[in-house]
């Protein structure tokens, strides 16, 4: 249930920046090994219970919800960016602060309860979010170029 909703909150939220231009979308399987499909404006995703389809190319790919760590998006312009500098997210879980490293300028961020209600957007231009507002619990972040959960303690 809790990947089930994760992914909707990152399908939702990123697939409005990427639809005009070709972007890369990345799965991150729990085993590490990662999986790298360019999106252009006639792809799909959708999911069952249990599977994440991806339709791109005229085929379509199938995942297991359960074997999936990590998916993100990037663009084309912002490629180069991503592939320098991998943006993480510490310390997980967190009290009062969380940061949040290699966010190049200036860059708006969401925090989702698990629920997938909107608890905060802010604007980062430094590497620290003051999440002392929020309740203790599980949240999802995401930025333009990277979605994470997280857990307030």
């Amino acid at each position: 249930m809790k990947k089930i909703l994760f992914l909707t909150l990152l399908v939702c939220e990123l697939m409005f920046k990427v639809s005009a231009q070709d972007a890369t979308c990345t799965i991150v399987m729990v085993n590490g090994t990662e999986n790298e499909y360019v999106m252009s404006s006639d792809a799909k995703i959708y999911y069952s219970d249990s599977e994440l389809f991806l339709y791109h190319d005229g085929e379509t790919v199938t995942f297991q919800l359960s074997e999936i760590r990590k998916m993100y998006f990037t663009s084309a312009t912002d490629v180069n960016e991503i592939e320098n500098q991998q943006v993480n997210i510490y310390p997980n879980p967190a009290k009062d602060v969380l940061y949040i490293n290699n966010v190049v300028g200036e860059q708006e961020v969401s925090i989702f309860s698990i629920n997938g209600e909107m608890m905060m957007k802010t604007s980062v231009s430094g590497d620290a979010i003051d999440i002392s507002g929020l309740r203790a619990g599980m949240y999802v972040i995401s930025t333009s170029s990277f979605v994470s959960k997280f857990i307030k303690l």
